[in-house]
């Protein structure tokens, strides 16, 4: 996986890029993007297989076609031998199979609906031959646009992009089917497009930690208030509240269901916990407040919901308190929404199925709705405010795991309760929590992660910044 570079890079889609080439025919016709493209292809492959004599190219009708006959071509009369695979020929597995690198030049950004009985057959051969797969500009079958793959898509071990990267090829189904990823500087010019969204560079980040000053003590460092942990349920308002304190939080308050108050209090001394709905509830000591949280979808649940939207604070909406505001939906500018692929659905009224065919919008249209931030979580995890779309490629499948939402919305609410913006906070926290995940995957391993193996993590990634 790519790893964003000095100054952050834009992503835009494959309309913009078409446009751009319509404009720009000569520069086409001269072939100067495909030679420019069959030269980094080239460099990619020797660093990918760097014994490889034999590749086979899966050649298609458009843009990603004549690249692989130039790559085709950059490799005559050299030691490397080439042969060449089109949709609907006479081909099988034995030919294929004998091959020490299979490049994907069939379908990149001009995907449009579903692959047709000729490409599916050599998609077929080709992942049966079990060679590794070099896919130019996005593998065959997956929307670059939006982050979903057609039935019957390939997946490619390597991915290299055609000038820019692709939103699609970084979020969603993209993560699962684009490989390790890189681009190719093909002359395309950046500023001839509008960005989709933006990936921060490690600088950008850096710049959003928050400053502490030398004589501060903990009032000045931000408190969160966590409102949640129902019955059953206090162990989300733990990992929420330690993930807070690992980001810097000054002081986080546990407002929980009468049963946990005492247990949560002696299971984890530095935080602060009372019977919400109570009186003495201190509501008003906290910057931000954080709701949903274990909070459950009972009569209980609803009413801590309704208890926490009456204030007049900014408020972290997370895990149920996403289902009491899809119920009774407000638009509000203060808050920040961090809603999955599930609790997406319910906000937009819509199928898991219809988010996951376009993250990009569907973390746009729940923006645009419900207002204030959304982060949109799962592979690729979307940021979207009213003025961009933010996307982070870092994280990975073994965070796949029960808490990790109530740690991400922990560590975004500390952030914002020490005095960045909302947008701020979240683009810091999402980063954060990825960069914690991937450093403690590296240890633990791809399976078997604990949410408290990542917050253990959170002040070496921070330190990692400064």
């Amino acid at each position: 996986m790519a790893t964003p570079r000095s100054g952050g890079y834009p992503l835009y889609d494959s309309a913009q890029m078409a446009a751009w080439m319509a404009e720009n025919r000569a520069l086409a016709a001269a072939t100067i993007i495909d030679e420019r493209m069959a030269e980094g292809l080239c460099r990619a492959i020797t660093r990918f297989s760097p014994k490889a004599s034999r590749v086979a190219l899966l050649v298609g009708g458009g843009g990603n076609g004549r690249q692989a006959q130039a790559l085709a071509r950059r490799y005559q009369d050299t030691s490397i031998s080439t042969t060449v695979f089109s949709p609907g020929g006479n081909e099988n597995l034995d030919r294929l199979r004998h091959h020490d690198v299979l490049v994907d030049g069939l379908i990149g950004t001009g995907l449009h609906g579903s692959l047709s009985t000729a490409y599916r057959q050599l998609i077929d051969l080709a992942r049966a031959s079990q060679c590794p797969i070099v896919a130019i500009d996005g593998p065959t079958g997956l929307d670059l646009d939006r982050g979903s793959a057609v039935e019957g898509a390939l997946r490619a071990t390597y991915t290299l992009f055609c000038g820019n990267f692709k939103i699609g090829g970084l979020t969603g189904a993209g993560r699962e089917f684009c490989g390790d990823i890189d681009t190719i500087d093909v002359g395309i010019p950046r500023a001839s497009f509008v960005p989709r969204a933006l990936v921060p560079s490690h600088f950008e980040i850096a710049a959003l930690v928050p400053v502490r000053r030398s004589d501060a003590h903990k009032g000045e460092a931000g408190t969160v208030t966590i409102l949640g942990g129902d019955v059953g349920m206090p162990g989300a308002v733990r990992l929420a509240a330690e993930a807070a304190y690992r980001v810097g939080a000054g002081l986080v308050i546990g407002c929980v269901h009468a049963h946990n108050t005492t247990s949560l209090a002696s299971a984890f001394p530095e935080l602060m916990a009372f019977e919400a709905l109570e009186a003495k509830m201190p509501l008003q000591r906290a910057q931000w407040l954080l709701v949903g949280s274990g909070l459950g979808r009972g009569e209980w649940g609803k009413r801590v919901w309704d208890e926490a939207r009456a204030q007049q604070k900014p408020l972290l909406v997370d895990g149920d308190g996403l289902y009491w505001l899809a119920h009774e939906p407000e638009r509000r500018s203060d808050w920040i929404l961090t809603p999955h692929e599930g609790e997406a659905a319910r906000l937009l009224g819509v199928t898991s199925h219809d988010v996951a065919s376009d993250r990009p919008q569907a973390c746009r249209e729940i923006q645009d709705r419900y207002g204030g931030v959304c982060v949109l979580k799962g592979a690729g995890t979307l940021i979207a405010s009213a003025d961009a779309t933010w996307l982070c490629p870092l994280g990975h499948p073994g965070m796949a795991t029960a808490g990790m939402g109530d740690a991400l919305a922990g560590i975004i609410a500390s952030l914002a309760a020490q005095g960045l913006t909302a947008i701020e906070a979240a683009r810091l926290g999402v980063f954060l929590h990825g960069h914690a995940g991937d450093r403690a995957g590296k240890t633990v391993g791809p399976r078997g992660l604990l949410t408290s193996d990542l917050i253990a993590c959170l002040p070496y990634s921070l330190a990692a910044l400064c």
